[in-house]
């Protein structure tokens, strides 16, 4: 049986060190819109208008990681046996055994942590391989379709 808790505290501090450095490029960027011309010094705005895109881009996604982290603080006490958001789940396809965590929140998605030998990854719903496994159980099989098809059973849902 996998230690959900282990494998959840690895998640939060790679998320935990990615938003630290979030922080680090969101002040950078603030940083550099302060330095930049305004329109009453240059008649162009250009790169003034593409640092505040950036900023806003930039906030959006430490936002995302903010509400990925706190989805996974919350879920770090919860056992479930249907793959549903929160669910660390271990497939097998093509006889590797993957290991997933499954969440709702963009901002997780791709982090990954490696626990006891095993990678873990964190996906999506809104992912191929989560629109798939969503709702599934131990022992149910998928089928979903990349650059090729790929099947997949569930092993292990906690």
């Amino acid at each position: 049986m996998t230690d959900k808790k282990a494998v959840l505290e690895l998640f939060i501090k790679e998320l935990s060190g990615k938003l630290k450095a979030s922080e680090g490029s969101i002040e950078m960027q603030k940083d550099y819109l302060a330095d930049q011309p305004g329109p009453m010094q240059s008649r162009y705005d250009s790169g003034l208008v593409e640092g505040q895109w950036q900023l806003s881009e930039l906030q959006k996604n430490h936002n995302e990681m903010t509400r990925a982290l706190a989805l996974m603080n919350e879920c770090a006490s919860s056992q479930c046996n249907v793959i549903v958001s929160g669910a660390l789940v271990i497939v097998n396809q093509n006889n590797a055994h993957n290991g997933y965590l499954f969440i709702d929140a963009k901002g997780a998605a791709g982090v990954s942590v490696v626990h006891e030998g095993r990678k873990y990854t964190a996906i999506t719903p809104q992912s191929p391989l989560g629109k798939v496994l969503a709702g599934k159980k131990a022992g149910d099989s998928a089928e979903f379709r990349t650059s090729r098809v790929m099947k997949c059973t569930v092993e292990e849902v906690c």
